[in-house]
């Protein structure tokens, strides 16, 4: 099966099994993967989430007018909101995205008002995202980051130009036990050389990429 294929097969399985892989986080996650991003010296910071919900969650949200819809892809604000359709069971996913933390966070308490979202049952993936000045090798920044972060390295994978690491943040549940032990945080870095800077990504517990979606019909853990 091709990677990419086989990766969101597994994301969907971690964020559909919601019982088993359900976070019960007790910190707040943008506030303390931005910690760690801080400490390593990055620009302006993108904090995204992503939830699955229902048709009439949907409507819900549409009919309060929450936030400004995020029109393209590329549209970024200090906060909005987008859906993708399609998926199993008839459920939308939903994204927030901003690069207002306070905005973000007042636009997810609003949506979690409106839907089963923040439920003990729900399926969350908390995400944020930046620019580092370069110069520096992609192993050693993501591992720094982990380190940062307060969290236990579990797995490395390397791919031309980029680097995906897993690893276990104690405070953020249980997420998923892979061979390498149990995983909840995943990292990817990569050389964005029309920038000449280090794309970073962090996640809990997984990285999702709407914006892939949008453009390929799939979702992942990597951008290639």
């Amino acid at each position: 099966m091709h990677l990419r294929a086989w990766i969101f097969t597994l994301l969907l399985i971690l964020l559909l099994n919601l019982p088993l892989h359900e976070p019960i986080v007790q910190k707040d996650p943008w506030l303390e993967l931005e910690k760690g991003l801080r400490l390593c010296g990055v620009e302006t910071i993108t904090y995204q989430i992503h939830c699955f919900i229902s048709e009439s969650e949907k409507e819900r949200i549409v009919s309060a007018g929450v936030a400004p819809l995020k029109k393209e892809v590329t549209d970024l604000s200090d906060c909005c909101w987008s859906m993708q359709e399609g998926y199993e069971n008839g459920e939308i996913l939903l994204e927030i995205c901003g690069t207002d933390r306070v905005a973000c966070e007042r636009l997810w308490n609003r949506v979690a008002e409106l839907t089963n979202c923040r439920g003990g049952t729900a399926a969350r993936a908390w995400s944020v995202e930046a620019y580092h000045s370069g110069g520096q090798d992609l192993t050693v920044l993501g591992k720094n980051l982990v380190n940062a972060l307060g969290g236990r390295l579990q797995k490395i994978n390397t791919y031309p130009r980029m680097v995906q690491l897993l690893a276990h943040l104690p405070w953020a549940g249980e997420g998923v036990l892979l061979d390498d032990g149990p995983v909840n945080l995943s990292l990817e870095l990569y050389e964005d050389r029309y920038r000449e800077k280090i794309k970073i990504r962090l996640g809990i517990p997984v990285i999702l990429s709407l914006s892939s979606a949008l453009q390929e019909g799939t979702a992942s853990w990597i951008s290639f």
